[in-house]
């Protein structure tokens, strides 16, 4: 009978205490392929500096997520190359942060809508497909350059990396994000 109550116990408080889940801004990873060359060759980085505007927490991932904007500081970014990371700083953002909204979750679709600031120009339906399994959140999408009012960046950093180029930068960029969900404390 004990062994009964004390296991009644223990799956109450689980229950209760996976009742929440939140994440915070150093279990958050954005990732960024853009392409270069005839090919389109990817190249891949990370944004090492992500802060998250409210406490990432409620009932659930969707709870925690929506509404939930991330800056990003696009000065901080590694991609393996400290001087293609450099030249992607100063020829791709004039302003050296993005902010990245989650406006919509559409579990029917797995799709993640957001509403993206990146050089002072704010596109509101960026989609993203995800899928959640374990307590992460992984959000796979595509922007283009061009929506954001940046083809002179785009023709920039293709002058500055024209032989590594071979002369073609494209405006496609997939970016995909992570976060990992715990119970709340």
């Amino acid at each position: 009978m004990k062994s009964i109550l004390a296991l009644l116990f223990l799956l109450s408080s689980t229950a209760v205490s996976s009742a929440c889940l939140e994440s915070s801004s150093d279990k958050i990873a954005v990732k960024f392929t853009a392409y270069k060359t005839p090919l389109k060759l990817g190249v891949s980085g990370n944004f090492t500096s992500l802060k998250l505007t409210k406490k990432a927490s409620g009932k659930n991932w969707k709870e925690a997520t929506l509404g939930n904007t991330l800056i990003i500081d696009a000065s901080q970014i590694s991609t393996g190359d400290k001087a293609r990371d450099k030249k992607i700083s100063k020829f791709f953002f004039e302003n050296k942060k993005l902010d990245a909204t989650i406006t919509n979750i559409s579990e029917k679709k797995k799709q993640l809508t957001l509403a993206v600031q990146m050089n002072s120009t704010t596109v509101k339906k960026v989609k993203m497909t995800y899928k959640f399994v374990k307590n992460k959140l992984t959000a796979v999408g595509h922007i283009d350059a061009l929506d954001f009012g940046m083809a002179k960046n785009l023709k920039a950093i293709n002058k500055a990396c024209l032989a590594k180029h071979e002369g073609k930068t494209w405006s496609d960029v997939q970016i995909e994000f992570t976060a990992q969900y715990g119970n709340c404390k």
